[in-house]
């Protein structure tokens, strides 16, 4: 009697041995699981903010035109008041005057800010063409040319940035902007940095 009882004891005792070894491998076998889930988790490709921007605009000392000293305002009433000059003439100051004023009117954001810097190169590449007209008779026509069409850039640009800006990228725009995805960026950019660019082919 005594011998079945310690034969049944070792019996319980090796079953149990036995069930907790096996809980012990299936604990094991679940970690490598759990590190695959973390390697997933750490491979996930984080959300393009591109797209994202704010206003950081400083518009202290800033009392042009009457308009509310934002950037809404500013930049709506420059789409709006740019599309009237029509003397080849004042195509540069106009377009010096909005440039000079992005020191009030400012925005963070990756796309929206390469918009801003094309409309501050659109600027520079008109103040190029006026010291070239200036200096040079032969060829006005040529130059001139030049001139009207970085202006039209320069003025749909600030049309698009209207549409971003003060109407949520909703309306008809020229497609010139990054902010947008527009279909004419390659084309403006193009323009500035390939063909127009008088720092890469010494032309002018």
């Amino acid at each position: 009697m005594r011998l079945t009882k310690i034969a049944y004891t070792g019996l319980f005792v090796t079953v149990l041995l036995t069930g907790c070894t096996n809980e012990e491998t299936k604990i094991e076998e679940v970690k490598p699981a759990e590190s695959k889930i973390e390697k997933v988790k750490s491979g996930v490709t984080k959300v393009n903010n591109a797209k994202l921007w704010k206003d950081v605009s400083t518009p202290e000392g800033f009392n042009e035109y009457g308009i509310e000293p934002t950037l809404e305002a500013w930049i709506a009433y420059h789409a709006e008041d740019i599309v009237k000059t029509t003397d080849v003439n004042q195509y540069y100051p106009k377009a010096d005057q909005i440039t000079t004023e992005m020191k009030y009117f400012r925005v963070q954001g990756d796309d929206l800010q390469k918009d801003f810097e094309n409309l501050n190169v659109l600027q520079i590449w008109m103040g190029h063409l006026e010291y070239v007209l200036s200096t040079k008779t032969q060829e006005r026509s040529r130059f001139n040319d030049d001139l009207k069409q970085t202006f039209k850039y320069f003025t749909e640009l600030l049309h698009d940035l209207d549409i971003v800006i003060n109407h949520g990228g909703k309306g008809e725009t020229f497609g010139l902007t990054h902010q947008l995805d527009g279909n004419k960026v390659k084309e403006l950019e193009s323009y500035l940095y390939e063909n127009g660019n008088p720092y890469q082919n010494n032309e002018y």
